[in-house]
């Protein structure tokens, strides 16, 4: 298989390291003629299937069919995105190759939910040749004008490739952010943006691996996606030239989209969400404050009224309020030109802590009109260092 631009002193290094080996045969193909002038988004995420994911398969599993119906939406959204899905896993340590082609580039309306079947962790962690098999492959397959998100996500450091070598995937990925492709990188058990950089890419982002931590990420990682393909479609539709890698995670969004602790006046445009009771007995803390300075309704529990919107929080355990969280940030995300300053919700009366209520809102995480508290923030931008 051919490198694109590697030197030659990597490739007689890797010759000399992999001799008498076979390199196993690796391919993603293109199986879908385009329409005159189509232009298409390749996701191509490369998930680790090495051993140590097995105590966070079950996250991963999920978090990965998120991720699916995400793509899926913002294809619904706009046809004109054409998205196309390649999903790649490695380990070393089954009877199979050691990189492996889920989802082979198929149009993400032709692509059913993984199963556990599909993702069964095992072995060691072939990082660098899942990168550099499958980004060389997927070269082949873009055309000009498309788009490209290439996401990495492992809970390990590279400890069996035999055929790329980490100068190899620098060089290639270096070559193809040239190009507009966009990298990033999820990492656990490691400094994210320190490995991250060895590999040229500029966005990165850490996780817990963990159950809780793990789901929080993939919402984090959705909700940057989604980012993504706004402005992706913007750019198509205006011209403009943008930098998709700027703070792709948003990691300097979260330092500025913070709710101030007093709220006593609102702009035009702006919003108080406050936590409530189904009911609408808005009687103390947050929620008097909505009534008598924001236009909260009396007896109305949910949602938008007049400059609040209400979320219950005394119904029952996190997972009731969750659905309400999840309205909320479907409301805000269509209505782009509101601006929502979310207060504490459900650490007050109702007695949750910040760790048990940030998490809901980790699809907001990149939403650039959302405001959250600064104890949320601490909560949503987890990093191991």
């Amino acid at each position: 298989m051919k490198h694109l631009g590697f030197s030659k002193k990597d490739e007689k290094e890797n010759e000399r390291k992999t001799a008498g080996q076979p390199k196993p045969a690796y391919s993603l193909t293109d199986r879908y003629p385009r329409e005159k002038g189509e232009t298409r988004i390749y996701n191509l995420i490369i998930l680790d299937e090495s051993g140590s994911m097995d105590s966070i398969r079950l996250q991963a599993l999920t978090g990965a069919n998120e991720t699916i119906q995400t793509i899926r939406a913002a294809q619904q959204e706009n046809p004109d995105d054409h998205q196309m899905l390649c999903f790649v896993t490695f380990n070393s340590g089954a009877r199979r190759p050691d990189v492996r082609t889920i989802i082979d580039c198929e149009k993400i309306d032709n692509v059913a939910d993984l199963t556990m079947k599909q993702y069964q962790p095992n072995g060691c962690t072939p990082l660098f040749d899942a990168m550099g098999y499958s980004i060389t492959e997927l070269k082949k397959l873009v055309k000009e004008g498309d788009h490209v998100l290439v996401t990495v996500i492992t809970d390990g450091l590279e400890n069996s490739s035999s055929q790329y070598t980490a100068a190899m995937i620098k060089e290639l990925v270096d070559a193809l952010s040239a190009q507009g492709w966009v990298f990033t990188y999820i990492g656990a058990n490691q400094d994210s943006e320190e490995v991250a950089k060895d590999f040229g890419i500029k966005s990165a982002m850490d996780f817990e691996a963990s159950g809780s931590g793990s789901a929080m990420m993939w919402d984090k990682m959705r909700s940057s996606n989604r980012e993504y393909y706004k402005k992706v479609r913007r750019s198509k539709a205006t011209g403009e030239w943008i930098d998709y890698e700027e703070d792709f995670f948003s990691k300097k969004g979260s330092t500025r989209r913070v709710t101030p602790e007093y709220i006593d006046e609102l702009q035009d445009g702006e919003i108080f969400v406050f936590g409530s009771n189904l009911a609408g007995r808005h009687d103390g803390g947050a929620a008097r404050v909505a009534v008598e300075k924001f236009g909260a309704v009396y007896g109305q529990g949910v949602g938008v009224q007049g400059q609040s919107y209400a979320i219950p929080t005394m119904q029952g355990g996190v997972d009731t309020i969750k659905p309400y969280v999840d309205e909320f940030i479907r409301f805000a995300d269509s209505h782009p030109e509101l601006t929502f300053f979310v207060t504490r919700i459900g650490c007050g009366i109702a007695g949750f802590r910040d760790e048990e209520i940030a998490p809901l809102f980790a699809l907001a995480y990149s939403l650039p009109n959302i405001y959250l508290p600064g104890s949320f923030w601490k909560v949503l931008s987890y990093t191991s260092r």
